[in-house]
């Protein structure tokens, strides 16, 4: 992900995430959990530097279906769930909306 300080809005929408991390899971075999809480923190910080700033994370539900056989797409399927678990857990407000309908899960 790019530097956050370059970023010169009060308002930041990070869409694609689940790309992001498989891109990262590509790259580096070796990624633990720790690297979506790192990213969250990142994140958290950005928004927590001004009262004025919010965050909007757009995430994709990628654990339909078939377990992927691939090491890769499964390891990437673990961390994506896991950084999903754990920006859950930091975030204000979670909505889940399918098909169009919104439900607020927090």
């Amino acid at each position: 992900m790019k530097s956050l300080s370059n970023i010169h809005s009060n308002f930041l929408v990070v869409e694609g995430l689940e790309q992001c991390i498989l891109n990262e899971v590509e790259n580096y075999a070796d990624l633990k959990r720790e690297y979506g809480k790192v990213l969250i923190r990142r994140l958290k910080e950005w928004e927590e530097q001004s009262p004025e700033r919010q965050l909007v994370v757009i995430g994709v539900d990628i654990s339909k279906g078939i377990v992927p056989t691939s090491g890769i797409e499964r390891r990437w399927r673990d961390l994506t769930g896991w950084v999903y678990q754990d920006l859950v857990k930091t975030s204000k407000r979670v909505d889940y909306i399918w098909y169009g309908i919104n439900h607020q899960l927090k």
